[in-house]
Formats: C-alpha cells, sequence, structure tokens
C-alpha cells in the first residue's frame, strides 16, 4: 500500500499534476479496461467506441438538470430546498453515470481474437476467437447512415454470448470488412501449417517399431528409422540384423 502511494508520488513529480489528471479521466473512460485484457505480442487492428449518437440523450438529460438548477433551484421554497437540490443533484449525476456507460462500453479487434469491455461498477467482459465467426450482419438504419454510423450483429455456433450484437459504432461496414479479412489470413495461414506437416511427417514417426514376432525394431544393427522427418541410425555392436526378423525353421535333415 506505501510502495503503490510512493510510485504514485513518483509519477506525479515526472509527469504533472495536470497530465496525471488527464491519464486518470482518460483512463476512467475505458482505456485502462482495454489495456488491461491484451496480452504480450497482440496487435490491435481496430478499437470501436460508440457514436456520438449514443451520447445525445444522456447529454439532453444532463441539460435539464442544469436548467432546473439555474431557473427552478433559486426559486424553489425553502420548505422544499433539499428536495430540490436532491432532484437537480439527481439528474445531473443520472446524465454523468450515462455518459461514463456509454464511454467505457468498446469493441476491440485484434490480431487473434475480438472482445468487448463495458460497465461502470459492474464490469463485464465478452470475448471470441475470430476464427470462430461465422457470419456478420451489418444494420444500417437510415437515420444511422446520416452520422456514419450502423449496428454490427456477430454469429457463431454458440447463440448466447456478449458479442453478438454491438450497436451504434461508427463505421460498422469497416468493422466488418476488418474481421473478415483477419479470419481468411487465419485460415490460409492454418491451412499452409497443416500442408507443410503432412509433406514432413510422411513416415511413422514412432522411435521404435516391432518386428513380426513380438522383437523390438529399436535394437537392430544398422537400422535406420525416420523420426519428425528426420532419419536417424541405431547400431548396436554384435546384433545381427536377420536375428531380430522371425524366419520359418527349417526342417531337419
Amino acid at each position: 500500500m506505501i510502495d503503490a502511494f510512493l510510485r504514485w508520488l513518483d509519477r506525479i513529480a515526472e509527469d504533472g499534476p495536470l497530465r496525471m489528471f488527464l491519464r486518470w479521466i482518460t483512463a476512467m473512460f475505458g482505456r485502462r479496461m482495454v489495456a488491461r485484457k491484451l496480452i504480450a505480442g497482440e496487435e490491435v487492428l481496430s478499437i470501436a467506441l460508440h457514436s456520438w449518437i449514443a451520447y445525445v440523450v444522456p447529454v439532453l438529460i444532463g441539460i435539464v438538470g442544469l436548467v432546473l438548477g439555474i431557473v427552478w433551484l433559486p426559486r424553489a421554497p425553502v420548505s422544499t430546498a433539499l428536495f430540490s437540490i436532491a432532484v437537480v443533484v439527481g439528474i445531473l449525476g443520472y446524465s454523468f453515470y450515462k455518459i461514463v456507460e456509454v464511454a467505457r462500453d468498446r469493441f476491440v479487434i485484434t490480431d487473434s481474437r475480438v472482445f468487448r469491455v463495458w460497465g461502470v461498477f459492474s464490469l463485464k467482459e465478452a470475448e471470441m476467437e475470430i476464427v470462430r465467426v461465422l457470419d456478420i450482419t451489418v444494420d444500417r438504419p437510415w437515420h444511422l447512415r446520416l452520422v456514419g454510423s450502423g449496428n454490427l450483429v456477430l454469429e457463431n455456433a454458440a447463440q448466447e454470448q456478449g458479442l453478438r450484437e454491438i450497436k451504434l459504432i461508427p463505421r460498422a461496414s469497416e468493422r466488418a470488412i476488418a474481421i473478415h479479412r483477419r479470419r481468411r489470413r487465419t485460415a490460409r495461414r492454418a491451412g499452409t501449417s497443416g500442408r507443410r506437416s503432412r509433406r514432413t511427417g510422411k513416415i511413422g514417426s514412432t522411435r521404435a517399431g516391432r518386428f513380426p514376432g513380438g522383437r523390438d525394431a529399436g535394437g537392430c544393427a544398422g537400422m535406420t528409422v525416420v523420426s519428425q522427418g528426420r532419419p536417424e541410425t541405431w547400431s548396436m555392436p554384435g546384433l545381427d540384423i536377420a536375428s531380430a526378423i522371425d524366419t520359418p525353421s527349417r526342417p531337419a535333415k
């Protein structure tokens, strides 16, 4: 606890209080949620925040709260002053909460998966491997086309998942193309590696086989066995390879 506080003071001394405050604000609005979800070496292709149209209703609610605070609150009777203050503060608080809730809802496309993080007090996460995305539907009603936004619907074999519908994101068609392009590239890479493994593994990959009769082939003198596509020669001095193979017995003369 003390070490964390000292590190926090060091960051303030290095970056300054204003930069630390701005960093804290951006982290509160969802940047840290995405950073904690990423793993080492993972490449972020796209981060989709909600379109500005998603902020219209919360901002209007905040404007109503400000108007009430400026016009109605000074004229309220003293007997109901606490109630009036509670109403104004409640409206402004609800507006701020909805703005933060929209800002913290983020859809991320990486080189291996797609995931979504959202929530203010109760945090939620949902992710899916990018190769599991079967169908992509882009829904762009006329009122969303006017602001360059749309809804993205992802479908896979398991329909019950938190990534099925991503609403009110800008450039929804471009996000769908990015997912499709990355999915094809991943599938092509997997097919190429599969063909290479089939070419290198033509012959058995076991080090020791058995000849008929149950004798171990691994002890044969001068025997060459292909293991993992590489020839390896084993030899045991004094052991004849013919003795390791069962031969029919000759009748006595």
